[in-house]
């Protein structure tokens, strides 16, 4: 049975506009303990009577403790018990662990000393005291074996050392090995950003993490002026930085609680109390949906025509490269050499200001709106030259297996990286002609594609899928590798291996239809999101696979005796043919 490809690209994208607001925008990330546990403790004073604004919310955070005492990142309430993790965590698995445990011990805290209108006997068994306790005892373990090197999570440095002050002052102190590197990284960060955060007037990305200064003293920082940085009464669209400011603010602001019930709501938490660290995310989702789906069919324009890309976040260089590859692939002009210009930095492209460290992916997205935007600078063939030898070295230094800063799956930082570096090689591309001249990284391109290629076929497992965090949207990932890799010239027998390998991982998406989403994507903790996910199952399903690019036009110009110099395409193209 055919399937119509623009049928599924179209039901995806209507899908995911179903949600939009108006004012708000969409959001499908899931639902995060430790948020929620934020939005738990905002209190508000009624006729002289304080109450608790969100008690479902502290509900959640209750069923969602496991039964040592700690918490995950994620709870289903229609499920409570499909995220109990094993006693061996990965290192994101425990980070996540860690925050969370220590946001929920707080609110634990502030609940037991004042109730208000959530009687103890209200509560589900055991008591606030024993679950105190146990949590208290498994997060001294937990930190005990945590080393930060290995957490690469948003704000984790504030925010840790912001909930051990925190919980300091509630009774519990907390030692482990790694405490003081953490506290010379937030002193870092904050001396950094601190004068900027009450007179910037442009949103920045502390402020997603706004409640690391919750126990800053109005002498050190005044809530009140933070006003300005509120849009539709959220802050940096974050429902934990949005309740720790309505918490410190000295007046109310009725906009701030409007945002939170309609989280509380509208989020995939549904009504049932849990709220996702992000809310809302339309420009992150309509950019990825529109860029990805647009392999499939031609949807950009359309896409674009909504205008519904949201207020008040920080620019940062993943949307910016994605809106501009929209406009390259809608037959308009992009804009990359603005990207480029406000990116800047030294090695490659920064994903936003005072981040710590680069992120491969995002420089990838960054190269390939460079590569289709038909705009000429004067910058633009340095750039691309510069972008593609961090990513072949962060590539090589990894040995292959990059970290990335926004994704726990290794096959997305190389599914995005095959991307670029085999539009980098396409005979026509303009803008890499210029850099396709150094036959030095040209090579080493080719060598990393070829290696890219190898690392993928080797790594399907039986059943034809790929990964072990969550093989539905790993194996999406790894199928867009092998649609990028088979463009190339390879050798006759190796594209039929992929080919084969490609049909086989279709097959294996097919058995994992109707899966919720897998937990791949990092934020404050690590979350999924159906629309996510299905951003890419849609193209790795319904791309169709051409023949090589040099087939359909290196081929006929030799054919009618055009001299070609001997440029490092034609190497490459041996190099692909001999593995």
């Amino acid at each position: 049975m055919e399937i119509d490809s623009q049928a599924c690209v179209e039901k995806l994208l209507a899908e995911l506009l179903d949600g939009y607001d108006r004012r708000y925008g969409l959001g499908t990330m899931t639902c995060s303990v430790y948020d929620t546990a934020w939005v738990a403790n905002v209190v508000k004073t009624v006729v002289g009577v304080p109450q608790y604004l969100f008690p479902s919310a502290f509900r959640f955070v209750l069923d969602a403790q496991l039964p040592d005492g700690s918490w995950n990142a994620h709870y289903d309430t229609e499920d409570a018990n499909e995220y109990v993790l094993s006693p061996t965590k990965t290192a994101q698995n425990l980070s996540d662990s860690i925050l969370s445990t220590m946001a929920a011990l707080h609110t634990l805290n502030v609940h037991l000393a004042s109730p208000y209108q959530i009687r103890p006997e209200q509560l589900p068994a055991p008591p606030l005291c024993n679950r105190i306790s146990r949590a208290a005892s498994r997060l001294r373990s937990m930190l005990d074996t945590w080393r930060i090197s290995d957490c690469n999570a948003v704000g984790f440095e504030v925010l840790v050392p912001a909930l051990l002050s925190t919980l300091d002052t509630q009774g519990f102190n907390f030692d482990f090995p790694d405490r003081a590197r953490l506290l010379q990284i937030r002193a870092v960060k904050v001396d950094r950003v601190q004068p900027l955060l009450e007179r910037k007037k442009v949103p920045m990305a502390l402020l997603h993490s706004f409640e690391a200064l919750h126990d800053w003293s109005t002498e050190a920082f005044d809530a009140k002026n933070m006003k300005h940085h509120l849009i539709n009464g959220s802050l940096m669209a974050s429902p934990a930085a949005t309740a720790s400011y309505l918490m410190r603010s000295p007046t109310w602001n009725d906009e701030a609680e409007a945002y939170l019930r309609l989280v509380t709501e509208r989020g995939e938490g549904r009504g049932k109390g849990g709220v996702p660290s992000a809310w809302p995310s339309t420009n992150f989702e309509i950019l990825w949906d529109s860029v990805t789906s647009s392999q499939v069919a031609n949807t950009t324009t359309t896409t674009l025509t909504h205008n519904r890309l949201g207020p008040g976040i920080e620019p940062d260089l993943d949307d910016c490269a994605k809106a501009s590859i929209i406009l390259s692939l809608s037959g308009k002009s992009g804009f990359s050499e603005s990207i480029v210009r406000h990116f800047d930095a030294p090695r490659c492209l920064k994903t936003y200001p005072a981040e710590r460290d680069p992120s491969v992916s995002a420089n990838c997205n960054a190269l390939l709106s460079m590569l289709l935007d038909n705009g000429n600078y004067s910058s633009k063939v340095e750039m691309i030259g510069r972008i593609a030898v961090f990513v072949c070295d962060s590539w090589t230094e990894s040995k292959g297996a990059i970290k990335d800063k926004w994704n726990l799956s290794p096959y997305y930082p190389t599914m995005v990286m095959a991307r670029a570096l085999t539009e980098l090689l396409h005979p026509g591309s303009a803008a890499g002609l210029a850099t396709r001249q150094s036959t030095s990284l040209m090579e080493k391109v080719a060598t990393i594609l070829s290696e890219c290629l190898r690392k993928t076929l080797q790594s399907q497992h039986t059943d034809g899928s790929w990964g072990i965090i969550g093989p539905r949207e790993e194996t999406a990932y790894a199928i867009l590798i092998l649609v990028s890799l088979i463009s190339l010239p390879l050798a006759r027998s190796l594209r039929k291996q992929a080919t084969v390998a490609l049909q086989r991982g279709r097959k294996a998406l097919r058995n994992l239809a109707g899966r919720k989403p897998e937990y791949l994507w990092i934020e404050k903790v690590s979350y999924g999101s159906k629309s996510l996910a299905e951003t890419y199952v849609v193209p790795a399903m319904h791309t169709s696979i051409g023949p090589p690019t040099e087939s359909k036009r290196e081929r006929p110009q030799q054919a009618r005796g055009v001299k070609r110099k001997r440029t490092a395409p034609v190497s490459i193209s041996k190099r692909l043919r001999g593995l």
